[in-house]
């Protein structure tokens, strides 16, 4: 291979089968702007963007960026970095999916929604797994004897492509949350710290490959036999490009993320409908007979059937824990009083399954709003 000067870094390309992909996600990004013409203007900015990921893509595998990341560590990291973070987040800004959903009809848009919304889904693109798939990545295609192998079998070095594809944009996807999905409005707080955590494998590999006594993958020497820098060198710069370039893009995006936070009103400003799903999915658990509505409810504290199968559940749950206490003050007839004061003292909105207005007794609205079954003092005890 020629030694990489200016001239050749300007005039080194090469035909790549990702180019079939990239031809493919642009007319498919294309043909949905045009069906989406009848709903109004999709805003040229989400376009640039998407288009702008693909080119970018074309650049990392076909420009002398792909010819020299096979001879040069430093050159690879510049393309790994390129896939991993300027492509995903370019097309995720250009909401392809969302764009597909709202031009597509409406039979066909309603089965996207649902195949976008299905359990497999929400599991891929959970944070957390994003996380973890991020981080393995990084650790294996960088740390292990898959640096090594990578240049000697092309097949690997395509795979890698699309490790660095799929883990930057299953990352970035819930911090960007612009697509039909679940983690659309991911809270920013956790998206902050999501960037934030993204730092430590960026660091980790940058530091290790920074300074490494011996090069990981001693392959690159073969690609260039009489020039260039030391494999060692090569590998030290490299880890510099990953750890510099890698936590400065994280540190940019948590800074955005956070003038968006300190503006933003909606439920992602704190934790959102995130908590209410973890605490609706805590008491669905909880309960020990059929609760539908709180399994089903938006809003727990607002749903008045879903208040009536969080009374239902105490009550049961009070009784139980009666029964296995031997005899006492609170057993039998008592408990089960107790458990009908606990019902009317239950705050209703007008209409509600009761009847009944909440007390006026602040004690007695005390004890009915918590998570937990309170017996309630006898007025005046202390």
């Amino acid at each position: 291979m020629d030694p990489l000067t200016w001239s050749n870094a300007l005039t080194s390309w090469q035909l790549s089968p990702w180019d079939v992909l990239v031809v493919l996600l642009a007319v498919t990004y294309l043909a949905g702007l045009l069906r989406y013409r009848h709903l109004g203007r999709w805003p040229i900015r989400r376009a640039a963007a998407f288009l702008g990921g693909l080119l970018a893509l074309v650049v990392a595998v076909n420009s002398a960026i792909g010819v020299y990341s096979e001879a040069l560590t430093w050159v690879h990291m510049v393309q790994h970095l390129v896939l991993i973070m300027a492509v995903p987040i370019l097309l995720i800004v250009g909401r392809p999916l969302e764009l597909w959903v709202a031009a597509s009809g409406t039979t066909a848009s309603r089965r996207l929604e649902n195949a976008l919304r299905s359990g497999t889904v929400n599991a891929l693109t959970h944070p957390a797994t994003s996380f973890v798939y991020y981080t393995v990545v990084l650790v294996v295609t960088h740390l292990t004897v898959f640096a090594q192998l990578r240049l000697e079998h092309e097949w690997l070095r395509h795979f890698e492509i699309v490790l660095y594809l799929t883990s930057g944009y299953l990352l970035f996807l819930p911090v960007l949350g612009s697509e039909p999905l679940r983690w659309r409005h991911f809270p920013h707080p956790l998206r902050v710290v999501l960037l934030m955590a993204g730092m430590l494998p960026d660091t980790l590999v940058g530091v290790v490959l920074m300074m490494a006594p011996n090069p990981i993958a001693p392959g690159y020497r073969l690609a260039r036999p009489d020039w260039g820098p030391t494999l060692l060198d090569d590998q030290h710069l490299a880890g510099a490009i990953m750890w510099f370039f890698g936590d400065a893009t994280m540190a940019v995006l948590a800074l955005i993320t956070v003038g968006v936070w300190l503006r933003s009103r909606g439920p992602e400003a704190g934790f959102g409908t995130w908590l209410e799903s973890a605490r609706r999915s805590a008491l669905t658990q909880t309960a020990s007979g059929a609760a539908p509505a709180l399994r089903d409810s938006a809003d727990v504290d607002a749903d008045e059937q879903a208040l009536a199968d969080y009374n239902a559940m105490l009550a049961r749950l009070h009784q139980g824990s009666g029964s296995h206490q031997g005899s006492g003050p609170h057993q039998g007839t008592d408990s089960y009083q107790d458990t009908d004061s606990y019902q009317d003292t239950e705050p209703h909105s007008p209409g509600g399954s009761t009847g009944e207005a909440a007390p006026a007794d602040p004690a007695a609205a005390e004890y009915g709003t918590g998570n937990t079954w309170h017996d309630r003092p006898e007025r005046g005890s202390r």
